[in-house]
């Protein structure tokens, strides 16, 4: 560590430390919530709403816009009160996927927690740029992710095996056996396909529960107006000067960033989303071992 950033570490605002040190936790706990609904969730809705694994890249679409429209709202309401709503839409329409049939209603519920979901994924590069001083800002970037897919390892390396545990148990057979079963999931019927399914339920309500800890962390989250928009302006600006901030950020480098980002998020969402199912569904290789290679 270079003597700038002992320097910078040493005169950090405590408010700007505290916010980013929540948000670090916060981050950690979005991370874990990933990792199942990236993974055991998407098995979970092939089963009960086949019509939104049909149309998962038009739900991911819209998602994304909604996404895009949301956190336009920061700079009117800021950091903390963003952070206190997305908890409960995550949680609220998470565990609503596991007590209703209805896809329609599945549908409906995965396009709002997804999107609260994916928030998260925006606010920190606004946050860290208002709080973490620009001597420490490149590695506090590394941290948030690094503790992000941490989580999101760990969990998704849990979460199938989790539903084998939990099937195993209402089923009263040994996990072995609750295991070879799930990679035939087609096959089943009666009650082993109604616990297997209560399973996921199982693992999904867990999940939103863990969320709720975000809330409660959110709240102590202090954020003030010149921390999210500019303030104290003498006077709005004028046509002309809003052209020319927008102008200075057309540039070959954003553009670029631009054209990457969005060939990772095309990758990310026409391809990735159906591996678990893939190899579950089609290969038969079973729930809990499906996690472990989606963990790589």
């Amino acid at each position: 560590m270079t003597a700038q950033e002992k320097a910078a570490i040493k005169n950090w605002n405590p408010r700007y430390r505290r916010n980013v040190y929540l948000y670090l936790w916060i981050y950690g706990i979005l991370g874990a919530v990933t990792g199942i609904t990236n993974d055991a969730a998407l098995s979970y809705f092939d089963i009960v709403a086949p019509g939104l694994i049909s149309g998962l890249n038009i739900f991911n679409a819209i998602t994304a816009l909604l996404m895009s429209l949301m956190i336009v709202w920061v700079h009117e309401l800021g950091y903390r009160k963003i952070l206190l709503i997305l908890p409960p839409l995550t949680s609220i329409f998470l565990a609503l996927t596991t007590i209703t049939t209805n896809q329609i209603v599945i549908m409906f519920a995965y396009i709002i927690s997804w999107t609260a979901i994916g928030v998260y994924d925006l606010m920190y590069p606004l946050m860290w740029t208002s709080y973490v001083p620009k001597e420490i800002r490149t590695k506090m970037f590394t941290v948030v992710m690094v503790v992000n897919l941490v989580a999101q390892t760990i969990l998704t390396f849990i979460g199938g095996k989790a539903v084998v545990y939990f099937f195993s148990k209402m089923q009263s057979i040994p996990y072995d056996t609750a295991s070879n079963l799930s990679a035939h999931t087609a096959q089943l019927s009666g009650s082993y396909l109604a616990n297997y399914t209560n399973a996921f339920r199982i693992v999904l309500i867990l999940t939103a529960l863990v969320n709720v800890v975000a809330f409660v962390l959110a709240i102590f989250i202090k954020d003030e107006p010149k921390d999210y928009r500019t303030v104290g302006m003498k006077k709005p600006q004028t046509p002309e000067e809003k052209k020319k901030a927008f102008e200075a950020l057309i540039n070959k480098k954003t553009i670029m960033w631009i054209l990457y980002i969005a060939g990772i998020q095309l990758g990310a969402r026409l391809v990735v989303p159906y591996i678990p199912i893939y190899l579950n569904d089609y290969l038969h290789i079973p729930r809990g071992i499906t996690s472990t290679i989606n963990t790589f």
